[in-house]
């Protein structure tokens, strides 16, 4: 791609998902993006509409919103951030896991947002809000919630006796030569789309513009060694504290969404989740996934303005 080309692409995803800038944290690179509306045009000017934070999921950046920010960016200052191994932020192998992107966003919050915030997550992002809610809680007015994918669950189900044994195998068989080979398997583009046509069931196509922004991290310098990593954390309990424990430690309201038909966090655990905390509010969505705030990000819009106004002017 030339410069010229390299121009347009940039200057057509500012009018989708605002101003892309990177910044260094422990040495390695983050991408994010900014849109401010023309109410706040610049950084250092006094506000009253308290910002907007945006935490994608597994696989996917911060293009994966770019149907939800120009929506929002007109009643508030508006950020995303690519979590560590996705999007346009470095890849390789680290210790990947929740902790990581807490302390990753945090740092985010504190350098280049500066101020408290709101903060809607998708599927592990909303794992990443929760953890950093629950931490952090002056940094956070209240925090969205879209599909928790509680990968706590799964540990408690096996015996405490045979935790270290399952752990042993899993490690054993998850070895770095057969999950490469996995990857160069799922990363083909006809795979991509029959697992996007699992998280999108209100879609009947599927835009060559989705599977784009979904393929082309894939191509990334260590994305292999940061798949290879992630993999082998997933299923260890390090990676994310149980949901049961941190959503009854939060203090700010709390929105969840959940798609009635995703097929990746069944909607099943979404009242047993919302039960541990009354400040939670929960909204079935009919008809979407995995992903509602791309599948239908005008409902999704409205449901969380409507709840923000009912818990205050923020």
């Amino acid at each position: 791609m030339g410069e010229g080309d390299m121009a347009k692409e940039l200057a057509h995803w500012q009018n989708r998902i605002g101003h892309q800038r990177s910044f260094l944290w422990r040495g390695l690179q983050v991408r994010y993006c900014f849109w401010r509306s023309p109410n706040h045009s610049t950084p250092s000017e006094n506000t009253s509409e308290t910002p907007l934070v945006l935490i994608h999921g597994f696989g996917a950046s911060i293009e994966h919103w770019r149907g939800f920010i120009p929506k929002v960016a007109g009643d508030r200052p508006v950020y995303s951030i690519d979590l560590l191994g996705f999007g346009g932020s470095e890849k390789g192998h680290f210790n990947f896991g929740v902790p990581l992107w807490v302390e990753q966003l945090h740092y985010f919050l504190e350098t280049v947002v500066a101020e408290p915030v709101l903060i809607m997550g998708n599927s592990i992002g909303s794992l990443v809000t929760a953890v950093l809610t629950e931490r952090y809680p002056e940094k956070v007015k209240a925090i969205a919630l879209l599909s928790v994918p509680d990968v706590a669950q799964r540990q408690e189900m096996i015996p405490t006796s045979l935790r270290p044994i399952v752990g042993k195998i899993e490690q054993t068989t998850m070895q770095p030569w057969l999950i490469r080979r996995i990857f160069y398997f799922l990363r083909r583009r006809g795979v991509l789309k029959n697992w996007l046509k699992l998280a999108y069931p209100s879609l009947n196509i599927l835009s060559e513009e989705l599977i784009d922004i979904i393929a082309e991290p894939t191509m990334d310098l260590g994305v292999v060694d940061a798949f290879i990593a992630l993999s082998r954390r997933v299923s260890r309990p390090e990676f994310c504290p149980p949901m049961k424990k941190v959503l009854p430690a939060i203090s700010c309201p709390i929105l969840m969404l959940w798609g009635e038909k995703d097929r990746f966090v069944p909607v099943a655990i979404a009242p047993t989740l919302a039960k541990t905390n009354p400040k939670i509010t929960l909204k079935i969505l009919p008809n979407l996934g995995h992903c509602p705030h791309d599948e239908d990000p005008d409902l999704v819009y409205r449901l969380f303005t409507q709840w923000l106004g009912e818990i205050d002017h923020l």
